[in-house]
């Protein structure tokens, strides 16, 4: 057996199968609580050790208007009230030397991303905090190069390391090679395995097969204006759905317009009365559209090949215009995956001989800000960690 690393009540190298999971972005305060709370009543009853995790910030996100988080202050007061109040310990991500030390002051362990497993700088910061640090192994590197990352944060006398499996490129996806934990076991450290990272298909691959109905917000959760409406209407509805835009539509549900963000903000800055101006005054009349069949391709190819980008589209079915959804340039270039394969990846690793296990956890997937696509329901949960202890038993037995 090699080093344990403890944090808090939690032993990774040991005999347990210790979970780190929680919504891949810290969303809201309250959200952030009920997930930790509802995580941690599942592995209690399991009795599986667990850390909760969440970012303050997405920095590596596919597109510039991606959701990237609340900002470092905010994510971390609402981290340190999971910790104080759920009585469990925490784990979020740091991008940048500077933000170490602030992190280390409320957090249990430190991750590092995998696209940054090589900073230097970032590792000998992160192990200068004395915290755990959990760190992902890039999909570019061969497991056992994972040396050089441990030994700049040994450098700093910090020996409390993580190692976190999370896939490997391969053209331009991502498998998942099991050689990888016995490798990267026997540097000296626990290695944990992410099996919902593991599961993502990286934005080049994500055209195949998919169309405008797989990946657009639904109509319900897109605000809906009329003519008629007052633009304080329009800007309490987008604040309630912030989908980037509100769609217009007559009666029957069929499509007249489209208002977005862009357009508030000149109205803004005109001095527009938004209780007199009515949507009828700023909309866009008869915007460019898509069917909700059309692939993905052809999507790409509308938004891109205008002379000012299109980063809205309403999604029409029919031939009356009946408008059931919104299109966003972002859900088109953020990260798709597989979260069906996401079972096989975790049972895979356990049998593997892992140290723990790390999934991204949402109580409502297809909602969620960041990787949608790859986040395990939280009703499916305590299903998905009581076969896998099962397995880590009959290995372990």
């Amino acid at each position: 057996m090699g080093k344990q690393v403890i944090i808090s009540n939690v032993t990774f190298g040991g005999k347990g199968l210790p979970l780190i999971a929680g919504p891949c972005v810290i969303e809201s305060r309250a959200h952030s609580l009920e997930m930790a709370e509802a995580i941690k009543s599942i592995t209690d009853r399991l009795n599986v050790p667990f850390i909760f995790k969440s970012s303050f910030d997405k920095a590596n996100r596919s597109t510039v208007g991606s959701f990237r988080g609340l900002n470092m202050e905010e994510g971390l007061n609402i981290l340190a009230e999971v910790k104080s109040e759920i009585g469990i310990p925490v784990l979020t991500d740091v991008h940048l030397p500077s933000q170490c030390q602030d992190v280390g002051k409320v957090v249990d362990v430190l991750q590092i991303p995998a696209f940054l497993c090589r900073q230097t700088d970032l590792l000998v910061a992160a192990g200068k905090t004395g915290k755990a640090i959990n760190i992902k192994k890039g999909q570019f590197l061969a497991p056992g190069l994972m040396a050089h990352a441990i030994e700049k944060v040994q450098s700093t006398g910090n020996n409390n390391i993580l190692l976190t499996e999370r896939g490997t490129s391969f053209g331009y996806g991502l498998v998942s090679d099991m050689t990888a934990i016995p490798t990267m076991q026997s540097l000296g450290f626990p290695v944990v395995f992410d099996a919902t990272h593991s599961a993502q298909i990286p934005s080049s691959d994500k055209s195949v097969g998919l169309k405008a109905k797989n990946i657009m917000q639904p109509i319900q959760n897109v605000a809906t204006v009329s003519k008629n409406d007052n633009i304080r209407k329009v800007i309490i509805d987008m604040t309630e759905k912030p989908q980037g835009a509100a769609v217009v539509i007559d009666k029957g549900s069929v499509l007249s317009g489209i208002v977005t963000e862009g357009d508030l903000r000149r109205c803004l800055a005109e001095n527009g009365n938004i209780d007199q101006l009515t949507v009828g005054e700023i909309m866009t009349s008869n915007p460019v559209s898509i069917n909700i069949e059309t692939s993905l391709l052809d999507t790409i190819t509308t938004m891109e090949e205008r002379e000012s980008q299109i980063s809205v589209l309403p999604v029409i079915k029919g031939n009356d215009n009946e408008c059931v959804g919104l299109l966003r340039i972002h859900d088109v270039y953020q990260t798709s995956g597989q979260r069906d394969m996401i079972p096989t990846l975790a049972k895979s690793a356990v049998a593997a001989g892992c140290d723990g296990l790390f999934l991204e956890v949402h109580d409502n997937p297809i909602e969620a800000k960041s990787d949608a696509s790859t986040q395990w329901p939280l009703d499916q949960l305590e299903d998905l960690l009581f076969n896998l202890m099962k397995i880590h038993e009959a290995v372990n037995g």
